[in-house]
Parts: structure tokens; C-alpha cells; sequence
């Protein structure tokens, strides 16, 4: 996984920052994912340290994927994940929208 998502987390949202934000309205700044298996990690907020608040969708299962906080220590692990730094950051309506088209 390259390391130049970095800078693009320094610009993040602070965890607790968006809250009162509609979900649907909440801003997809990192994307984490595996080619092979359509899991999904989308972080909306970040503590700078490998913390992260957002959506996460385990094996294209879209029924009980849930918001929540992720470390990075615990997806980093996942074989061929690969991560997008949104270079315009879109709303998580769109993003899930753009995913579920696949």
C-alpha cells in the first residue's frame, strides 16, 4: 500500500468533527478496498494516528455493512488492499452508489 495517502489524511475531518451530519451527507475522504473480495473500508473522519470513523462493507455484503471506528493496524493486514485518496471528496450516497454499480 503506498504511503502518499498520508498527506491527503493530514486533511481529514478530526474524529467527532462531522458529527451531527446526516450520514448520507458525510464526506468520503479515503477508500479502502480489495479487488478480489469487494470489502470496503471509507473513512469520513481521522485521528492522524491510523484511526478512523466510517463505513465498512465486509464480502459485498451491503445488508449488514455498518458505520464505526477502523484502524489502519486492522485492515492493513488484509492481503491486496489497496487504497483511493478522493481527489474531489464526494458524499457517501454517491461513493456507495458509484460501489454498488461495481
Amino acid at each position: 500500500m503506498a504511503e502518499g495517502w498520508r498527506k491527503h489524511e493530514s486533511q481529514m475531518p478530526r474524529l467527532g468533527e462531522s458529527e451531527g451530519v446526516l450520514f448520507e451527507d458525510k464526506e468520503i475522504w479515503l477508500h479502502f478496498f480489495r479487488l478480489d473480495s469487494d470489502s470496503h473500508w471509507m473513512a469520513t473522519e481521522a485521528n492522524g494516528k491510523g484511526l478512523y470513523f466510517g463505513y465498512v462493507v465486509q464480502d459485498g455484503d451491503f445488508e449488514n455493512a455498518k458505520w464505526g471506528y477502523f484502524t489502519l493496524a486492522e485492515i492493513a493486514m488484509v492481503p491486496g488492499l489497496l487504497v483511493l485518496c478522493r481527489k474531489t471528496v464526494k458524499r457517501f450516497v454517491d461513493v456507495i452508489a458509484e460501489v454498488m454499480a461495481g
